[in-house]
């Protein structure tokens, strides 16, 4: 796949020191969990999802560029919902997403080569709390673009509960408000409830516009 555009995201686990032994024994499980969970989930078109997880709490996946976002959505939650509160509240990720160019795609994706993986290495280094996510591509004016989306909506997920990030894989599979009630062995009307504190809405439109933005190729500009 020499020259193919991909999505490559780095993270670490922040505030992994807060966890108790046998919760850092569990991370790994966990994180491999949802990678495993994405191709089911978002259905790629071209390139199912390959990842590696290192040290116990780093990770670094590679994905359709449409499908950034999503991903990274599935991770965040994910991660919330694998926890029980308060730890829920305070484990996260701190990701670099980065779409560009590989050379090589390796088995392991952490020998692979490429610009990508050069440019989320090093935006991840850059990352300080409170921002916990960057983006970075060749188009600069995608760069500012898509940072300032990533901050509004990390200010929406950052206010989901535990049983909110549960609803996010199945909202994802278009699974109406019916089905994820009885999924859920809820009532309706409280799926919608819960649907509507998410601003579900705002995230289900910012996820398509993400997705038109690669797909008009605005993300492959290298001049």
């Amino acid at each position: 796949m020499h020259n193919q555009l991909v999505a490559v995201l780095t993270g670490d686990i922040v505030h992994s020191s807060r966890m108790t032994a046998p919760d850092l024994k569990r991370l790994p499980g966990v994180l491999k969990s949802i990678f495993n969970s994405i191709d089911t989930i978002c259905k790629p078109k071209t390139l199912p999802v390959k990842y590696s997880v290192f040290r116990g709490d780093s990770f670094q996946l590679v994905v359709e560029p449409a499908l950034a976002v999503k991903t990274w959505l599935l991770i965040r939650a994910g991660l919330r919902a694998a926890f029980p509160a308060p730890l829920s509240r305070s484990v996260d990720a701190t990701i670099a997403i980065a779409i560009g160019r590989v050379d090589y795609l390796a088995k392991n994706i952490t020998e692979s080569s490429g610009e990508v993986f050069n440019l989320s290495g090093r935006l991840l280094e850059k990352l300080k709390a409170p921002g916990l996510t960057g983006f970075v591509s060749a188009n600069e004016q995608l760069n500012k673009e898509v940072n300032v989306q990533l901050l509004l909506a990390d200010e929406i997920i950052r206010r989901w509960t535990t049983a909110q990030t549960l609803l996010l894989p199945m909202l994802m599979q278009s699974l109406n408000q019916s089905d994820i009630a009885r999924e859920t062995n809820t009532r309706q009307p409280t799926v919608a409830a819960k649907v509507n504190a998410m601003g579900w809405h705002a995230v289900e439109v910012w996820m398509e516009y993400f997705s038109d933005l690669v797909k008009n190729g605005l993300t492959y500009t290298t001049d």
